[in-house]
């Protein structure tokens, strides 16, 4: 495994963690990086075909002649998909596909190192853009020569002076610390009562309505649960002293307490599920308000210390915790009103010394059961954090469904989600098991030995009883009061019941508001700019109102406290595009963070342009390398992030007055047509349905597709500065070259992450970083 790491020039990751470490690697390495561990892959399993579906555009042309020289020389047939022209010296058949049904074959002659066209082709029909983006590549393989495929390159014509280095290698422990987003834990009760501000600010509105609603029902429940018992008793009563007319009144009103009752109990669970969801949507809000706001759930992901499954929490354990929290307000109100109210009952009836022995057993009771009661919070907590993480597994298989298919990793994949899923088995059945053990003694404690405490009662109070026990009249009567001090006993058990149960549900419910509220707490957080070991930065950000973006001393370093660039001094003004570059993993993204606001400028001072509001031109875009497609119609993917209503206005404000009579969604449909024609994609409106056809974008267009409609949404914004990180490496040399020159004819500075030598006419100056360990040097171009 070493010597593959160090085929493909990736030795350093064995040192970054410990090897028995479980990491996610799609996060921690750059496109480049993957593209090489893809490439070790491959020399592992030495198959007789490889597959290469692009996978060498983030890599140096270096490491790809390299890559592709050792798979010749493992004598592995290699079927590529590719828009490098390089790459034909290894190969010797070239398929070129037009889009359209027309597709040709070339062949390379054995006396020849050049291809040449094979008297094999199909349906070749009129050349149009996209054929001509097909034809452009065959032409371009089949004038490569062999020996030139890694030499011929238009930035041969162009010279570079040095402007600029990285200083001598000082002291790293000198180097100020990458903050770390870090939140100050509050104990529980500030918690809950930092969630009841949210849940009810006053009582005046929706939710405190509710409540006071709630607690009418549950007062009425209890008093018609007296009733009942007391009816229980009269029953009895009237039947010995064969009273009808009384008996048959007491059925009528025995009927319409259970019509009450039965309005009761449904409002109450009504009430309750209202209760549940509005305060699930006011939690919910209150919570998307901080994470999606000022790059919150970015930081929240990459600058925590803690590993936060913030999609868990912002979704099933809100639900959960909603609903558990409602339930608890009747499990609240009830036991306490039924204690109360058949505690008045029992001294009634039985006297102190009855409502002594009662509340003697009940706190005998609640305090052992209380030594015995497991930690349900912790143990509810981390069956959530696991779900998480099942349920995690399930939504990446989905994610690269298509990519584990052409492994043939089904097996491979079905043994991680089968360990996740018995870590979950595992502590599900710890937690039913102590919930069974839990059971049997609070059943034993709670319902079962109070029976015996009732007979005990009923004992005493039949035996102070004074009467003539011959009488059918004292007969009547003391069956009426044993038959209601049963009653009366076994609800004041049954709240006892619910007062240990509210218990444990309250320490269950405790690891859901933990949850909810750490992520609360770091949300905030990142809101605040509170992180930890504040005092070692030493930076400065400002927005100027001038055009330019300027590093001067900044040092850029990683989450993982790894020095990419030491004292990075660049000016960056219009018209003089930069270009970056340097071998993957070098920090060429991690630049392009530091000046988005994604990390903090920990050391150094850095200089960019004022934002500028959603109607007038931005001043600064990112296009990444595989381009963000989000929910939405062919319109949204080109707009984003804008909405449609915000674009409308945007597109009129770049029209004429002669125009504005027009309706806002033509003129920016026409705009738009526009912009895809430029990027040669207009054939998407005819494929996919016009406008207003919404797809899963991400699976539908090619990766050459998602990039060219990258850069259409660039030259949609128009920003006065764009980066490009290696946002063209999938599409073919012309077209690369053609968004290029739109970009400069927009207006548009960019600055570019590539590998690829061909971009260096359209830049002035390149920062190129050496080795990924600090050093860099900054150079113009000069033709």
């Amino acid at each position: 495994m070493a010597e593959l790491l160090k085929n493909v020039d990736l030795e350093y990751l064995l040192d970054r963690y410990p090897s028995e470490k479980e990491v996610n690697w799609g996060d921690e390495l750059s496109l480049g990086e993957q593209q090489r561990l893809g490439m070790a892959r491959l020399f592992y399993h030495k198959p007789k075909f490889a597959i290469l579906d692009e996978c060498t555009s983030a890599v140096t042309t270096d490491m790809e002649e390299r890559f592709c020289a050792k798979v010749r020389a493992m004598g592995t047939s290699c079927i590529t998909i590719s828009h490098r022209p390089a790459l034909v010296a290894f190969h010797d058949v070239v398929l070129s596909l037009d889009g359209e049904g027309g597709w040709s074959v070339q062949y390379k002659r054995a006396d020849s190192p050049a291809l040449t066209d094979s008297e094999f082709s199909k349906k070749r029909s009129s050349e149009t853009e996209r054929q001509s983006d097909a034809m452009t590549v065959q032409r371009a393989f089949s004038s490569t020569k062999k020996d030139s495929a890694f030499s011929a390159s238009r930035s041969q014509f162009y010279s570079s002076g040095l402007i600029a280095a990285s200083p001598t290698e000082g002291d790293a422990s000198s180097l100020p610390l990458f903050p770390q987003l870090e939140s100050v834990p509050r104990i529980l009760p500030l918690r809950v009562a930092s969630m009841f501000k949210i849940l009810v600010p006053t009582v005046l509105d929706k939710q405190g309505a509710q409540l006071l609603a709630v607690a009418i029902l549950v007062l009425s429940r209890t008093w018609i649960s007296d009733r009942i018992a007391s009816l229980n008793g009269t029953t009895v009563k009237y039947v010995l002293e064969q009273d009808k007319a009384a008996f048959i009144k007491l059925i009528g009103i025995s009927v319409l307490q259970s019509a009450a009752s039965s309005f009761v109990a449904p409002s109450l669970r009504h009430l309750t599920s209202l209760l549940a969801l509005g305060w699930r949507i006011r939690l919910t809000k209150h919570l998307l308000k901080n994470y999606l706001r000022n790059n919150a759930y970015y930081k929240v992901f990459q600058m925590s210390r803690t590993n936060v499954d913030a999609d868990q929490r912002l979704t099933q354990d809100l639900e959960k915790l909603s609903s558990d929290l409602s339930g608890l307000v009747t499990g609240m109100v009830k036991p306490t009103v039924d204690i109360l109210w058949f505690t008045w009952r029992m001294k009634l009836l039985t006297g102190r010394r009855g409502v002594a022995i009662l509340y003697a057993y009940m706190l005998l009771g609640l305090g052992f059961l209380r030594s015995v009661t497991p930690d349900f919070g912790d143990l509810a907590s981390r069956e959530q954090q696991l779900e998480g993480t099942f349920r995690y597994m399930h939504e990446r298989l989905r994610t690269h469904a298509e990519s584990v298919a052409f492994f043939g990793g089904g097996t491979r994949e079905k043994e991680m989600i089968e360990s996740r899923y018995r870590e979950l088995f595992n502590h599900s059945m710890l937690l039913l098991k102590k919930k069974w053990l839990f059971g049997i003694i609070d059943d034993f404690i709670t319902k079962q030995l109070p029976h015996n405490v009732t007979w005990g009662l009923s004992l005493m109070y039949a035996m102070e009883h004074k009467g003539d026990r011959a009488s059918t009249s004292t007969q009547g009567e003391l069956a009426h009061a044993l038959r209601f001090l049963a009653s009366v006993v076994s609800q004041s058990f049954l709240a006892f019941g619910d007062i240990l149960e509210l218990n444990r549900k309250f320490v269950e419910l405790s690891g859901g508001i933990n949850r909810i509220f750490e992520l609360e707490e770091l949300l905030d957080a990142a809101q605040h700019g509170q992180h930890h070991d504040d005092s070692s930065i030493r930076s400065i950000t400002e927005a100027h109102k001038d055009e330019i973006i300027s590093f001067s001393s900044v040092d850029i370093i990683t989450p993982t406290q790894k020095l990419l660039a030491r004292q990075l001094n660049c000016d960056i003004v219009p018209g003089k595009s930069l270009l970056v570059t340097g071998p993957n993993g070098s920090g060429k993204s991690s630049i392009f963070r530091v000046l988005r606001g994604l990390w903090p400028v920990v050391n150094g001072r850095l200089i960019k342009p004022q934002h500028i509001d959603s109607e007038s031109r931005c001043r600064i875009f990112y296009v990444p390398q595989r381009s963000y497609t989000c929910l939405g119609t062919l319109r949204d993917q080109i707009i984003y992030p804008l909405s449609c209503e915000e674009a409308e206005k945007r597109a009129l404000s770049l029209t004429t007055e002669g125009h504005e009579s027009v309706g806002g969604t033509n003129i920016l449909d026409a705009h738009l047509k526009t912009i895809l024609e430029n990027v040669k994609l207009l054939y998407l409106l005819e494929r996919e349905g016009g406008w207003d056809t919404s797809q899963n974008w991400e699976d539908i267009l090619s990766l050459g597709e998602q990039q060219r409609l990258g850069m259409a949404r660039l030259f949609f914004h128009k920003p006065q500065f764009a980066i490009l990180d290696e946002c063209t490496n999938a599409t073919s040399v012309d077209v690369e070259e053609h968004l290029y020159k739109l970009a400069n004819d927009s207006g548009i500075t960019v600055i570019t992450s590539s590998q690829r030598p061909a971009l260096i006419p359209f830049h002035s100056v390149e920062l190129r970083l050496i080795d990924g360990e600090g050093k860099w040097e900054l150079r113009t171009i000069e033709q």
